[in-house]
């Protein structure tokens, strides 16, 4: 299954629904229900702001290793939480850089989300960037999904590609 999600978050074209362990609350997304995506393109973040139907000028945030913190982003701090604001170094993420130049990231630490962590660094070892485009899976207003049924239902009104539901890979009806 992390083969196929990498693949897919490396083509760049592709947007995956993520579900693995807990349920989440709270105003972020942190891993375990998720949307991800490639953070390279501007296109990448138009379209998971119509999938979410949000403003097209809100900004998506990134998720990334711990231990990366300060690779492409200015202040280097663990941020699991995504309480702060980095400036943005390279101008290949383009998917996770505000209009100010600056991202609300969040790090993850191998402990703390063995699954997420090597699926970063999967992703790292085929592009050269252990970050991806993390947005919250959840229902405009409605708050997150929890079960499967929802996710495929969510996932199909929404025209996304693929689903990663504890550890089985979903292809959608079309």
């Amino acid at each position: 299954m992390l083969e196929k999600i990498r693949e897919a978050a490396r083509t760049g074209r592709k947007v995956t629904l993520a579900e693995q362990g807990s349920q989440e609350i709270g105003p972020r997304a942190l891993g375990n229900r998720s949307i991800l995506a490639a953070p390279f393109t501007e296109e990448t973040t138009g379209r998971l702001n119509k999938i979410k139907q949000r403003e097209g000028y809100r900004p998506i945030a990134p998720i990334r290793l711990e231990q990366d913190a300060g690779r492409w982003f200015g202040g280097g701090v663990p941020d699991p939480s995504m309480l702060y604001f980095s400036q943005v170094e390279s101008s290949e993420l383009q998917a996770v850089t505000h209009v100010d130049g600056t991202a609300r990231t969040q790090t993850v630490d191998p402990t703390a989300n063995p699954e997420m962590a090597e699926l970063l660094t999967s992703f790292g070892e085929l592009t050269g960037f252990s970050v991806l485009c993390n947005t919250s899976l959840n229902h405009s207003g409605r708050g997150f999904i929890n079960r499967t049924s929802d996710l495929i239902a969510y996932g199909e009104l929404h025209g996304l590609d693929e689903y990663a539901v504890n550890g089985t890979f979903i292809t959608p009806r079309r």
